[in-house]
């Protein structure tokens, strides 16, 4: 079995120099696109795409997902602005050569009387993706319609094309029970977010409370892990003394330290660009 490990690069560099050595040097060789050069995914024009994508492709990365804000945005967002932006970002995963996009699910204050409206204003954003060949991959962010457990069950129920990214994190911030949300999301899953929290407090891979080592342990299939570590408010502690917290490129390379060590840990070896289950383990 094998987990590649794929990245939010922008948190590793805003330019995309910057980013691909942040790639490089953690032996990464999959990048989610969210932003290059302070500029979200969504406002990039195809031209700055194709040059992105040459430069990715000449580094030896391959673009894994449009880590995309489709759908993160109030519910009652017009739906034809909605409509032109996931035409945008279907013109611009067919440059990047990616069949994947990452989209969201609504702000909305009271979720458990808007699920009709909700699948009302998804439903035609994935007919966009699904026409030019796209996957709509759902994050479960918080205080967003699919940031809890029943409503994500919900909607995956309501659109069985939706597919589903598992954030660990995101679930333990949102108040859920790691175990409970493993069971039900984690063998759906088309790729895994990796971060770990603590409360509301982001922290490194198997530093939190998101039982990260029993997805590990649990994964029966070849799968992806993205990289996001969101750690600008970690202070890090003796065991991070290595890492410059204050910048972008240490806060990376401890968020990919972090799952590289859970993952040895938990009988994986690093090879190039992947981590392969060692036979026994």
């Amino acid at each position: 079995m094998k987990i590649r490990l794929c990245a939010f690069a922008d948190e590793g560099g805003t330019t995309i120099e910057e980013q691909i050595e942040a790639l490089r040097a953690n032996n990464i060789n999959l990048v989610e696109v969210r932003s290059i050069d302070g500029k979200n995914i969504s406002k990039i024009t195809e031209d700055e795409a194709a040059d992105y994508a040459e430069k990715f492709r000449a580094a030896g990365i391959e673009v894994w997902s449009l880590g995309s804000p489709l759908a993160k945005a109030h519910i009652y967002t017009p739906v034809e602005k909605e409509k032109a932006e996931a035409m945008h970002l279907c013109r611009l995963a067919a440059v990047f050569g990616t069949d994947k996009i990452r989209g969201f699910s609504y702000y909305t204050i009271f979720p458990f009387n808007k699920e009709k409206r909700v699948v009302e204003k998804l439903k035609p954003l994935l007919e966009i993706l699904e026409y030019n060949g796209v996957d709509f991959c759902h994050e479960n962010d918080t205080l967003l319609y699919g940031g809890r457990a029943k409503y994500l069950n919900k909607l995956l129920a309501d659109i069985p094309s939706l597919k589903t990214i598992y954030d660990p994190a995101n679930f333990i911030i949102s108040g859920e029970s790691p175990d409970e949300t493993l069971a039900a999301f984690a063998g759906k899953a088309c790729y895994f977010h990796i971060k770990d929290a603590v409360g509301k407090k982001v922290v490194p891979a198997g530093y939190g409370d998101a039982k990260i080592d029993k997805l590990i342990k649990g994964l029966e299939r070849d799968t992806v892990f993205s990289i996001e570590p969101h750690l600008m408010f970690f202070k890090g502690g003796a065991c991070f003394e290595k890492y410059d917290f204050k910048t972008k490129r240490g806060r990376f390379d401890c968020a990919a330290d972090s799952i590289k060590k859970l993952l040895t840990e938990n009988g994986f070896a690093e090879k190039d660009g992947y981590f392969e289950k060692i036979k026994g383990e």
